[in-house]
């Protein structure tokens, strides 16, 4: 079975909203087996939207749209379908019962155009939506199958997983799933990763292995088709051991593990607890350990960029950090001193057992350069925790 993902919204294609639903959507058919080749984006057009459509039927079983089935006039997606199947929209004094009672629920007053969420192509199942007054709509023509959810991700991603993916399963009798784990790298560009696994890449095919390069880390993606995710991870436990014994401690984490979180759980471990000092970062790494509210830290200064007279960067950061122990009570200090005269920034890290310290990059733009510095902080401090050499 082959599904096509079409998305309808003109502020998708103006920038307007990120398309998270797309993403979610090719990840859940991924995860049932079901093969995706195509994916269109369209605005809100009669014309073009029914051009997409007509494509997506002549080359894929099933088409899955999201978007377009609100009350409004630019809302055409019902009318859209009805017309390439010839199947004209019938009202349904039921279905506009089920949007009363929501709008009921919610204390809400309906209008008068709410009616045309009850409208379906003839022939045509209501999808119900527990989330939301727009039922979502399921054609089966001689040309394939049609299923449009709504657009707003809380309505769209419940319906997915809870309806269309079960109706999918059954309809196809589809019993296999492609299972993924994820091994997650940092501090070490996607190059050098493909320089040291590339051949283990080359050599497999189920499961296969992809390498994603991001600001945050290199991710390994070993995926396997299997009858059950069992019996998948039978077939990518192999490949994930292969991967470690060329990566061994570079491999940060897996699957849901981020930097702070890797980091929170060594020091709690070890029983200590950290401070940091920023100067460019401007408090991005300190954000980012009190965003998953990290038992460890304990708190952090932002200070301009130093005037050392004459001091090195390490020097003064390791200074700075000998003050932070006593200011904040805390076992370890994390120092980030940026140095103008390099376009670097000193990392300076003071733990019971001793001192490292190591350098880090300028990354571009302001932004950037603070996530960027931020990470390769972390990882340095992730492998000082782990008895590895910093960040080189």
């Amino acid at each position: 079975m082959q599904a096509e993902i079409v998305m309808i919204g003109t502020e998708l294609l103006l920038g307007q909203i990120q398309d998270t639903n797309a993403s979610f959507m090719a990840q859940v058919l991924a995860e049932n087996g079901i093969n995706l080749f195509w994916k269109t984006t369209v605005g809100d057009n009669r014309g073009r939207i029914l051009e997409a459509l007509d494509r997506a039927l002549d080359r894929s079983d099933v088409v899955l749209c999201s978007g377009g089935l609100g009350p409004t006039e630019d809302d055409i997606t019902r009318e859209c379908v009805a017309e390439l199947l010839n199947r004209p929209l019938e009202y349904h004094e039921a279905l506009f019962e089920a949007i009363l009672k929501r709008f009921a629920h919610v204390r809400a007053k309906i209008t008068e155009n709410n009616k045309k969420q009850a409208q379906l192509p003839q022939g045509a199942q209501a999808i119900p939506n527990p989330n939301g007054t727009a039922p979502g709509i399921l054609v089966e023509d001689a040309r394939g199958i049609i299923l449009c959810m709504p657009g707003v991700p809380s309505e769209l991603k419940p319906m997915l997983t809870d309806q269309v993916i079960p109706w999918l399963r059954r309809r196809f009798a589809l019993a296999g799933v492609l299972h993924y784990r994820v091994l997650k790298v940092c501090g070490m560009g996607e190059s050098r990763v493909d320089s040291i696994i590339g051949d283990l890449i080359n050599a497999h095919s189920n499961p296969t292995i992809g390498l994603l390069a991001s600001l945050d880390a290199v991710r390994i993606r070993i995926a396997a088709r299997a009858e059950s995710i069992e019996a998948a991870n039978a077939l990518i436990d192999p490949v994930a051991a292969a991967v470690y014994e060329r990566l061994g401690g570079l491999i940060m984490g897996e699957d849901e593990d981020t930097l702070e979180s890797v980091v929170d759980r060594l020091l709690q471990e070890k029983g200590w607890t950290l401070a940091v000092l920023e100067t460019e970062t401007g408090g991005a790494l300190s954000q980012r350990l009190a965003a998953i509210q990290a038992t460890s830290f304990y708190g952090g200064k932002v200070v301009p960029r130093p005037d050392r007279e004459g001091a090195s960067p390490e020097d003064f950061g390791l200074d700075f950090a000998q003050r932070l122990l006593v200011e904040f009570s805390v076992t370890c200090v994390l120092a980030l001193i940026a140095d103008s005269e390099t376009h670097r920034t000193v990392a300076v890290f003071i733990s019971p057992e001793g001192t490292n310290h190591w350098e880090i990059g300028y990354y571009g733009s302001a932004g950037r350069n603070q996530l960027r510095t931020s990470v390769v902080a972390l990882e340095g401090l992730r492998r000082c925790l782990t008895g590895l050499e910093p960040v080189q």
